[in-house]
């Protein structure tokens, strides 16, 4: 993000002397006023692009865009395409002018708009760098991105959602990728070296912490190392002292593939396994 777009939260009682009796009305709804703009230095630009591993291939979308200098330098020093959103107007004029001394106008794109009304599904890489308030207002939306889409945010960042990394230079950025969606029962059918299974698979989910385990007769194995990355999964199961190494990809909300790894050394036999969705967090099916 190029710059901080701060908010002031006015208190009731100077909400109530410019707005009068409107204040009264609605309290507790107290709206958000913006100030103008801090710009990010050149380093923390090149931090939070680094920090998203930005490629050639990548969409990166910076959230309150200001004069583009995130997006700018995502295209002429990483080859990605970008996307500025901002709410100034004059501010995306001045974006667009950057954009072309850059020469860099064929991969960038500046929108005049609210970030919080403003579709950018496309997007693979997020920046912002906001204060807290509206940080939290855009965490919905942003889960619903593709999961494995990384967000970096400059020094303010989710309240409740622990950071995949933290990286302290000059700045803080704390970079999160969007887990895809596996809290709830799935039934989990693998390939073993002694023959098939078909597990009940309970996955309760935080963000990208899960934990959870499998249901068999007469007892329950625990997940162990179990890790969520975007919609990459794996976990390990112990059973009767062996352990089963499971690698895989959530294809889609109701599937999940992949290889499971059993035995010791490196003499490992190899399976494939798949688990579809039953019950999904939150008792949907």
């Amino acid at each position: 993000m190029s710059y901080i777009r701060v908010y002031l939260r006015l208190s009731a009682v100077a909400l109530f002397f410019f707005c009068g009796t409107a204040a009264a009305a609605a309290p507790g709804a107290l709206p958000d006023i913006p100030t103008p703009y801090l710009p990010s230095t050149t380093v923390a630009v090149d931090e939070m692009l680094r920090l998203a591993n930005v490629t050639p291939g990548d969409l990166v979308v910076d959230l309150g865009s200001g004069d583009g200098r995130m997006v700018i330098s995502a295209a002429r020093d990483y080859g990605a395409r970008g996307l500025g959103i901002e709410l100034d107007a004059r501010l995306v004029v001045e974006s667009q002018e950057n954009a072309r001394k850059a020469g860099v106008t064929d991969r960038v794109t500046f929108r005049h708009g609210d970030v919080l009304a403003s579709d950018y599904r496309d997007a693979t890489v997020v920046t912002l760098y906001l204060l807290p308030n509206l940080v939290e207002k855009l965490k919905p939306q942003l889960l619903e991105l593709r999961p494995g889409t990384r967000i970096v945010a400059h020094d303010y960042g989710f309240s409740d959602w622990k950071p995949d990394r933290r990286v302290a230079i000059s700045k803080t950025y704390l970079l999160y990728v969007v887990p895809a969606r596996v809290g709830g029962k799935w039934r989990l059918q693998t390939a073993l070296p002694d023959g098939a299974r078909d597990y009940e698979f309970d996955i309760q989910q935080k963000y990208q912490e899960i934990s959870g385990g499998m249901r068999v007769q007469g007892g329950y194995l625990p997940a162990f190392e179990a890790r969520l990355e975007g919609d990459s999964i794996s976990f390990v199961l112990v059973e009767d002292g062996i352990s089963h190494r499971y690698q895989g990809r959530v294809l889609s909300t109701l599937e999940i593939e992949g290889v499971v790894r059993s035995g010791t050394g490196r003499n490992l036999t190899e399976g494939r396994w798949r688990a579809t969705r039953v019950v999904a967090a939150g008792g949907e099916g």
